[in-house]
């Protein structure tokens, strides 16, 4: 992908996705943009599972296998949503009569996740100061341990780093809207209810367990 066809999919996203409709479906650059994603996503979870693994004396010495635990799985579950994303877009786009084939909507889903990457960064390097000189206290009772993990990410600074993230996320499904309009042969109207209505509960239960 060129600097141009970058800048177009971030600024201009319907005439980036017009522009593939006549190309062959390619995986390779959406499948790194998803890529890029998990593994900040890991980076982040291998801090916050070592932190957890150092709370607990049975595990001390065990953080960096204990972390390296976590940030395999949240890279799983990244590149999992990429696809959980794109069946439930193809799902609801049925109501509308879409059509287009699943690999070419996944391809489109891959290049949405851009924003997600950048303000993945963003979100690590504002939790990235808290959690390096974090105090880890030593603690055995599981509903303790469960508990300061709650209360550490309502830290401002953590609070701060998921409000970035669901900005970000706002803005590929931005993108999003773009990739299933032309990938499922839908109304701007049809693309924008496909896609928001599984963002705005991802969203809204998002901040809900910010406030609670």
């Amino acid at each position: 992908m060129s600097e141009t066809s970058l800048l177009t999919l971030v600024t201009n996203p319907r005439a980036f996705f017009e522009s593939l409709e006549e190309r062959p479906v390619g995986l390779l650059v959406p499948a790194l943009f998803v890529l890029l994603t998990a593994l900040i996503s890991a980076v982040s979870a291998y801090q916050i599972s070592a932190i957890v693994a150092q709370m607990m004396p049975q595990l001390r010495g065990m953080g960096p296998v204990i972390g390296g635990i976590g940030a395999i799985s949240a890279l799983v579950v990244v590149l999992l949503m990429w696809v959980i994303y794109t069946a439930i877009f193809f799902a609801i786009s049925m109501a509308f009569n879409g059509r287009g084939d699943f690999g070419r909507l996944l391809s489109y889903v891959g290049y949405g996740f851009l924003p997600q990457a950048i303000g993945g960064i963003v979100a690590l390097v504002l939790s990235w100061s808290l959690l390096s000189n974090l105090r880890v206290p030593s603690i055995t009772d599981p509903a303790m341990i469960s508990e300061w993990t709650q209360s550490l990410m309502k830290d401002p600074s953590m609070r701060l780093a998921s409000a970035i993230s669901l900005l970000f996320l706002l803005w590929s499904a931005n993108i999003w809207i773009f990739g299933v309009r032309s990938g499922r042969k839908l109304s701007t109207r049809d693309a924008v209810i496909t896609v928001g209505i599984p963002v705005l509960l991802y969203v809204l239960y998002t901040i809900y367990t910010l406030v609670i």
